[in-house]
């Protein structure tokens, strides 16, 4: 029986993580698109941005739009975003390549919904771990600052009319949901066949695979929570495979986004330690 409801629980989750899936990437598609990048809000965004992005992590006013939507949209609209300002020129490659290492995050829904309540039944615990995650990659943006600077803009695109762009920008929300639908339900059944050949149930190795798996699979305690803000840093492969489709075509490659994304699952632990004993 408890087999039967934690399968459920898992099931229920998963349909809750496509749907959210799904409608971030539209955000990302339209809003963090082709539309939102040649309409003047982003571009008054990205403005004013620029000199706390400039400061802080060293990225462009665009380039922090890119941070911003990723943390607010969660895996990956960041890394969607970063490769649409690249593909339209509002930030060079070079830039695009480094936003990686630390634009694509979890959103706050994931980390209040699944992590907070799902697992640690707390909306508290959820704010926590939202809140390390985003410290986390702020502390992974300020260690890389060295490698590159946001100056080098590429020509922008020249702007396209309303009635040319829309459907283009459905056509990629469209195209980008089935990519992380796709990945998301091969992975929920790889777990699952894993569990039932090999009887394997360590949130840990599960969560390395596929995140929202492995983050029901812990138990709330002081360490299933450093634990869970580990594994939300790390993101799972099944996020990194989703990262890879989005970014076809942008020019951008994954060489030291995996390395940036476990260096963050480990800043993510460190700051969560001290953090766990007030959580419960």
């Amino acid at each position: 029986m408890k087999r039967r409801t934690g399968s459920v629980r898992l099931w229920a989750a998963a349909f809750w993580l496509l749907v959210w899936e799904g409608a971030s990437l539209a955000l990302a598609a339209t809003t963090g698109g082709r539309m939102l990048l040649l309409a003047s809000p982003v571009q008054a965004l990205g403005r004013l941005l620029a000199p706390l992005t400039r400061r802080m992590l060293g990225v462009s006013g665009p380039g922090g739009t890119a941070v911003l939507l990723g943390l607010l949209g969660g895996y990956p609209v960041g890394a969607q975003t970063a490769g649409e300002l690249v593909r339209t020129g509002a930030i060079s490659r070079q830039e695009g390549q480094r936003l990686l290492l630390f634009c694509n995050n979890c959103g706050p829904a994931f980390a209040l919904g699944v992590a907070g309540v799902g697992c640690f039944g707390s909306l508290r615990a959820g704010a926590w771990l939202w809140l390390i995650h985003v410290s986390a990659a702020v502390l992974t943006a300020l260690l890389t600052r060295s490698t590159s600077s946001p100056e080098g803009r590429t020509s922008p695109s020249a702007p396209q009319a309303l009635g040319s762009a829309f459907p283009g920008a459905v056509r990629g929300a469209g195209e980008g949901m089935l990519h992380v639908c796709g990945f998301v339900v091969f992975f929920l059944v790889l777990t699952r066949l894993l569990t039932a050949l090999t009887g394997l149930e360590h949130p840990l190795p599960l969560g390395l695979l596929e995140l929202t798996g492995g983050i029901l699979r812990l138990s709330g305690t002081r360490g299933d929570f450093v634990l869970a803000a580990a594994l939300m840093g790390w993101g799972g492969v099944c996020v990194h495979c989703q990262t890879a489709a989005v970014l076809e075509g942008s020019g951008l490659h994954m060489r030291g986004y995996l390395s940036a994304k476990a260096a963050q699952a480990v800043l993510s632990a460190a700051l969560a330690v001290p953090i766990s004993r007030w959580v419960r």
